[in-house]
């Protein structure tokens, strides 16, 4: 279910993939106001065009006045499915919903970010991050590498993109290639994926938009070394350097976010919807200052697309 709201026409616009349409008008001295409830299951871009086409754009919620009227309306219709909104729901209300969004616009051997981060050796981890791939771009994409100096294939998360099928994703751990499993169509749109590793018979996990995409074992049952090189964006074939055009990302990364243990399902199904990360267990938080990012990437400060519960509250 999408909500979309039209701010200068008083104009309120909900899809749903469920419930047939309808519109309910109310008038006014000043403007017509109606909420119209169509069937249709949107991706966010759509969503997002559609309110455009019509002269409006995707609802914000930042007060509690808003949250309010948004949970009365959606509880009034009984909805309790995922919506779309253009910003996450703010706790204060100073804060800002904005956030770092890194361009790597098209296939690149020096586009990259690396993470000012000391880490320390790893028998847990759990990295998750909001990217969208460029729809144009075919063959392996590095989204991000870790690399330490002993060994230069420590830790990856790679796609595989071939024309007319779904993305796929695979972990490399320690030189040990996890099998590359589909994960969502290969467009344009904004999703959420989490990877995590855990020593213990290597179990690795994958999860998509706060689900559960793959699973499995055998990817390494030695600690992840310390004192590494954490890159967005490139292969790593010598420690820091030596990048590859051919298997380099090209899309847009944001909201990177590193845990120094496993995030159980229910977490990050919970993170997933209220578009905030845990706290708990967090070593690195998204942030610019925390980033050497080369001169070669597009830097924009914008909305992220999040999922909240139909029902909820702040």
């Amino acid at each position: 279910m999408h909500w979309l709201l039209f701010q200068n026409i008083g104009l309120l616009v909900c899809f749903h993939s469920f419930i047939s349409a309808f519109t309910l008008e109310t008038k006014t001295l000043i403007f017509d106001a109606y909420y119209e409830y169509v069937s249709d299951r949107l991706e966010w871009k759509d969503a997002k065009e559609l309110c455009n086409q019509r002269s409006g754009a995707l609802a914000t919620v930042s007060s509690s006045v808003e949250i309010q009227e948004l949970s009365s309306f959606l509880s009034s219709l009984k909805i309790s499915h995922p919506v779309w909104i253009a910003r996450k729901v703010k706790t204060h209300p100073t804060s800002s919903s904005e956030t770092l969004i890194l361009e790597f616009r098209g296939r690149s051997d020096s586009k990259h970010a690396r993470l000012l981060h000391k880490f320390p050796s790893m028998n847990l981890v759990t990295v998750c991050t909001r990217l969208c791939f460029d729809p144009n771009s075919f063959g392996i994409s590095t989204i991000f590498s870790y690399s330490i100096p002993s060994y230069i294939n420590e830790f990856q998360l790679r796609a595989n993109l071939i024309q007319g099928k779904p993305v796929q994703l695979a972990l490399l751990v320690h030189g040990i290639h996890g099998p590359y499993q589909e994960a969502f169509k290969h467009d344009d749109s904004w999703h959420s994926v989490c990877v995590s590793w855990s020593q213990i018979g290597g179990s690795w996990a994958i999860f998509i938009d706060g689900r559960a995409n793959s699973s499995g074992n055998g990817l390494n049952s030695d600690k992840i070394g310390p004192d590494g090189l954490f890159i967005l964006g490139q292969e790593q074939d010598t420690f820091g350097d030596s990048f590859k055009k051919d298997e380099s990302f090209s899309g847009s990364i944001t909201e990177l976010h590193i845990w120094d243990r496993v995030l159980s399902s229910s977490e990050i199904d919970t993170m997933e919807k209220q578009c905030s990360p845990i706290s708990s267990g967090l070593v690195f938080k998204w942030n610019g200052a925390a980033m050497e990012i080369a001169t070669s990437l597009t830097k924009l400060w914008r909305d992220v697309p999040c999922q909240i519960p139909g029902n909820f509250k702040q």
